[in-house]
């Protein structure tokens, strides 16, 4: 009430001084600013992803932060063993229905790195695949660090922004919901201002339907799965907007949903199967929105995904990155199979 009373007073100010209101000024969506994540920031090989996991984990000088939902790749787990023995400070979290995990679990705490099962929720599978080095580096992963995920088609992002810090952040609160302490990451943080929006759980759906709802030209999705209602209807809606939508998805697991894929085919929605590249399954999940943004998400879109779940997704306003990512999806869907 105060607010409306303060601006109907501001209004009545400037008309009595003589001054002019510029209405469709302050009525104007502000637009976000674009961010300024270099190109090769977006890794789509695993050999580069791999490699840029290790160096960074090498360069740490402080504290290394890994929230894995599966973790059984055991280079990588001797590594952070090594630089715990040096002094840093590493914590680890990984999903507790994962048995695999049991066995990183007990070879991390055994050697005295600091690890523990989230969620402590019962029924809540942890999905998140993340690194933080130093609260100011880290990668957002579509990959469990597991043999059998480094085997799919993947991508990872690395920032070096202020997003990395707010994943930090956002890690720092993983870590105390799940043993009820709070890590060293800095209040405040003299990184630079990068305009990327961290997103988790059913913050990503918000953000999703927020990209989707602003598209007015094209919506390019690639995921694992699109199940949730919500956003199949808001596709639809978007696609009889006169949007170009178009929709890659792991054969299998559509197939397995024919009453959905229907609904998309009807609607005039553009679907088609991913085809395995060199035998290696679909990993990815993002979508492309109007060919200057992007949101990649750690699974796909389902109501798991967005209610049940706990997942991680980043919201990318860049032209010059998502132009990348558009060659990626060209090329899938060039090689994708017509449902």
């Amino acid at each position: 009430m105060f607010k409306k009373f303060f601006a109907i007073l501001i209004c009545l100010s400037l008309l009595l001084t003589g001054c002019s209101l510029d209405y469709k000024q302050l009525l104007k969506k502000k637009e976000i600013p674009a961010s300024n994540l270099p190109v090769n920031s977006i890794l789509l090989t695993n050999d580069e992803i791999y490699n840029q996991t290790v160096d960074l984990i090498n360069i740490a000088k402080k504290s290394i932060y890994v929230e894995q939902g599966l973790f059984t790749d055991e280079r990588l787990s001797q590594l952070l063993i090594a630089k715990s023995r040096n002094g840093l400070d590493v914590r680890v979290l990984m999903d507790q229905f994962h048995t695999a995990n049991k066995t990183t679990l007990t070879d991390l705490k055994n050697n005295q790195v600091s690890a523990q099962f989230y969620p402590a929720r019962k029924g809540q599978n942890n999905r998140v695949k993340l690194l933080v080095v130093d609260s100011s580096q880290a990668i957002v992963y579509s990959s469990y660090w597991a043999k059998e995920s480094w085997n799919a088609a993947n991508m990872a992002v690395v920032l070096n922004g202020k997003s990395a810090w707010k994943l930090a952040n956002v890690y720092n609160r993983d870590w105390e919901f799940t043993t009820t302490l709070t890590l060293d990451v800095p209040k405040t943080t003299t990184l630079a201002e990068d305009n990327i929006i961290p997103a988790a759980n059913a913050n990503i759906k918000q953000q999703i339907s927020e990209q989707i709802s602003s598209s007015n030209k094209s919506i390019w999705v690639e995921l694992t799965e699109l199940t949730d209602p919500d956003t199949l209807q808001a596709l639809i809606d978007a696609t009889a907007k006169r949007v170009d939508v178009r929709v890659i998805l792991d054969d299998a697991k559509a197939k397995s949903t024919p009453v959905l894929l229907e609904k998309l085919k009807a609607a005039g929605i553009q679907v088609r199967f991913y085809n395995e590249k060199n035998s290696q399954p679909l990993g990815i999940n993002f979508g492309i929105f109007d060919g200057n943004r992007f949101v990649f998400s750690s699974s796909g879109w389902t109501y798991y995904t967005f209610v049940v779940y706990h997942e991680l997704s980043i919201t990318v306003p860049s032209p010059s990155a998502t132009a990348k990512l558009i060659q990626n999806f060209d090329a899938d869907w060039q090689n994708s199979s017509q449902s």
